[in-house]
């Protein structure tokens, strides 16, 4: 029963977080669908860019259900399943009803229903946000509907034994989906139960009762998801969980009565000697074989539970899995908290990690940040459905001190290789689990990868060009090429500042190439200082030559913004060449807006802006391209994406796309720059939508220093009049 209710309770904490994730997924998607609606220069756009700038940021929400807004009598007035609103009118629903009636309500989560708009019989929940006009008055609704049997499909793989259930309900008791699943339960409501009681009024816990829809016994756990109206109960009948038990008792009895005479024996025999031998046997085995801070197995134990696993694949002709896991950026942890708050945290994760395995399976730590899992008897589905719980586990807060709610939450990068596709032996597969691992950090961190023949190249690869790159930057082989950016006229506005590396023996390396493995490496902060100073003497070498160029673009990393002292590097750079903070912009992508470390990122940036730089998001609407981040940095410039400029004149989308960031960009008095711009019609499109600036090989290539000079010189005067 112990173990049947750590079962049941660890189970229901997996659901609680993976169905948090998707309604948080849920929520932000409606929060961005209600910033658009409170943005008033999006309401002149046409249908399809305005439908574009509310829903076309949130695909993963869009995979959960349908969003859309209301007008005051429930009419649509957006609709993420078309351009053009559907017809229809929600004012009867509960959860329209609800925010009209209601103020303060909040997020409401409706009762179970069946669409009108569908052919679909499957039943459907609504979640709601009241929107409100600047006098206080009911403006209507964002809503968002959520296929229950998404539920369904999240809950059908789960363990449960022959009379398990899964059941996700409301607080009032109205049951919204239960595993093994029958469409009559659906709606139905528990609230008449005399266990019903506890589980509103306790976050989680644990008891026996006999069920009110089948009535069957279980053990039961349950678990309140997040700050939703909603719980998450998983029960283990009693008959299941004594069965094994039942089996093995006949066995357990005979084998300890012959165990039991002869410990008795042996005590009469050797009972001081024995004692002192057996615990100092067992004493240095732990030593020897169990890390001494986590108590899991270490490498030498490691060895021998892979030789057993591999015995066991070659004995019965299966498959194992080798799981090789390392915590994201755990480094940072260690450097900010201190060692010991770091080994509290491998000592707890080691714990959750402890938990998630069956027998047979092992889970061992091979050092520092690294664990290791060998799960036998394991497929490829197995093996997905295992890292995806293990990342989930992984990212719940780590509470350091319940006193001050202090916690630190972290996540784990996942490689696998699987037996016997990936590797006869053990060093084999745990290489090459290595190399997978490495793919998912490089993917972008909290993510699994599977083995693949391509990433054991791409590694020799990569180190060869890590370890020409560490060379050529020391020996300041590499280059700067500048591309102008113009205004609609071609009057010269500025230079970006591009790396450029030729090496010897592999010729010219793409930027693309190299960007990623030094940002890898950690060469990117070398790399993008030199380039900072490099840019700022060649700004100051043209205008002492008479060529007055009037900015200069830089591009800068997470990684830059985060080293401390950062914003008076910047300050000391420009103040070596003469420069002003006014001749220097930097440029960021989406993703840095979103790094672990806002924090660390925010305090830089403001200090940056502070001094007069200015800041600009480069290749906008490829990342998160969320709203919210370009109203809570002190950005001056949004940059488009090639990839948009390049599909003008061959897809809608693409010119949509453009249009929606000119638009925004105008909205929040940005200047909007389009690079990557080749032909006339490109320009043409984006001159008639008020794009600012252009930036391409039209206007002209990445230039040399002198060659920028000739070209300038060549514009007759076409250079912007310093301000």
């Amino acid at each position: 029963m112990s173990q049947a209710r750590d079962a049941t309770g660890n189970l229901a904490s997996s659901l609680e977080k993976e169905t948090e994730r998707n309604l948080d997924i849920f929520r932000l998607a409606m929060r961005e669908v209600e910033t658009c609606i409170e943005t008033p220069a999006l309401e002149g756009l046409p249908p399809d860019v305005r439908q574009l700038a509310a829903f076309g940021t949130i695909r993963d929400a869009k995979q959960l259900g349908t969003l859309f807004a209301t007008d005051a009598a429930g009419n649509f007035i957006l609709d993420s399943r078309s351009p053009a609103p559907r017809k229809l009118n929600v004012s009867d629903r509960d959860y329209f009803l609800v925010q009209q009636q209601n103020k303060d309500v909040g997020l409401y989560l409706s009762k179970p229903f069946i669409s009108r708009s569908s052919d679909s019989r499957q039943p459907t929940i609504a979640l709601s946000l009241r929107l409100d006009k600047e006098d206080g008055q009911f403006a209507g609704i964002v809503a968002g509907t959520l296929r229950l049997n998404y539920f369904h499909e999240m809950f059908k793989d789960a363990i449960l034994g022959e009379h398990g259930t899964i059941t996700l309900l409301r607080t009032d008791g109205t049951v919204l989906m239960r595993q093994p699943y029958h469409p009559g339960d659906v709606g139905s409501t528990l609230a008449g139960g005399h266990s019903f009681p506890p589980l509103v009024q306790s976050a989680q816990g644990s008891y026996v009762d006999i069920a009110v829809l089948d009535h069957v016994e279980r053990l039961y756990s349950f678990k309140h998801i997040g700050k939703y109206p909603l719980i998450v109960v998983v029960g283990f009948a009693t008959e299941d969980i004594y069965a094994g038990w039942h089996r093995r008792a006949i066995t357990i009895g005979a084998v300890t009565v012959v165990i039991d005479v002869l410990s008795i024996w042996l005590s009469l025999m050797f009972a001081s000697l024995l004692h002192r031998r057996l615990g100092m046997e067992r004493q240095l085995q732990q030593l020897a074989r169990f890390d001494s801070l986590t108590g899991l197995p270490n490498r030498i134990q490691l060895q021998r539970e892979a030789s057993r696993v591999l015995a066991h694949a070659k004995q019965n002709a299966s498959n194992f899995a080798t799981l090789f896991i390392d915590l994201d950026r755990f480094k940072r942890v260690n450097d900010t908290q201190g060692h010991a708050v770091g080994d509290e945290v491998l000592r707890k994760i080691a714990e959750r990690l402890r938990e998630h395995f069956h027998t047979g399976d092992s889970i061992s730590r091979l050092g520092g940040d690294e664990f290791l899992a060998i799960l036998q008897d394991c497929d490829v589905l197995k093996a997905m459905h295992a890292a995806g719980r293990i990342l989930q586990t992984i990212r719940q807060p780590v509470v350091l001190d319940s006193e001050q709610d202090t916690s630190i939450t972290i996540s784990a990068s996942i490689g696998i290789s699987m037996y016997p596709y990936d590797g006869q032996n053990t060093d084999v597969l745990l290489r090459n689990a290595d190399l997978a691992m490495y793919q998912a950090k490089s993917s972008g961190r909290n993510r699994i990868h599977f083995y693949a023949p391509e990433y054991e190249r791409k590694a020799r690869e990569h180190l060869d060009l890590e370890i020409a790159l560490q060379h050529d930057l020391k020996a300041q082989a590499l280059s700067v090429a500048y591309q102008p950016k113009v205004d609609a006229m071609g009057i010269l506005y500025g230079a970006e500042a591009l790396v450029r590396w030729r090496n010897d023996k592999m010729d010219f390396v793409p930027p693309d190439y190299f960007i990623p493995i030094a940002e890898e490496s950690g060469l990117i902060a070398e790399l993008d200082a030199w380039v900072l100073g490099e840019a700022c003497r060649q700004l100051a070498a043209w205008r002492a030559g008479g060529l007055e160029v009037p900015s200069i673009s830089v591009n800068v990393c997470a990684m830059d913004l985060k080293r401390q002292g950062y914003p008076d590097f910047v300050a000391r750079t420009l103040e070596a060449h003469g420069l002003a903070p006014g001749d220097l912009i930097l440029e960021m992508t989406e993703r840095v807006m979103f790094d672990e470390a806002t924090d660390d990122i925010r305090t830089s940036i403001d200090e940056i802006h502070a001094m007069g730089v200015m800041l600009a998001i480069d290749d906008f609407g490829t990342g998160y391209s969320s709203l919210n981040y370009l109203h809570r940095f002190p950005i001056k410039e949004l940059k488009i994406d090639k990839s948009f400029v390049q599909g003008i004149g061959d897809n809608a989308k693409s010119e949509s796309l453009a249009q929606t960031i000119i638009n925004i960009g105008k909205t929040l008095k940005l200047t909007v720059v389009a690079e990557g711009i080749e032909t006339q019609a490109q320009r043409d499109f984006l001159c008639r939508h008020n794009c600012d600036l252009y930036q391409g090989y039209l206007f002209s290539p990445p230039l040399s220093p002198d060659d920028f000079a000739l070209w300038a010189t060549g514009q007759s005067g076409l250079i912007r009049p310093d301000e």
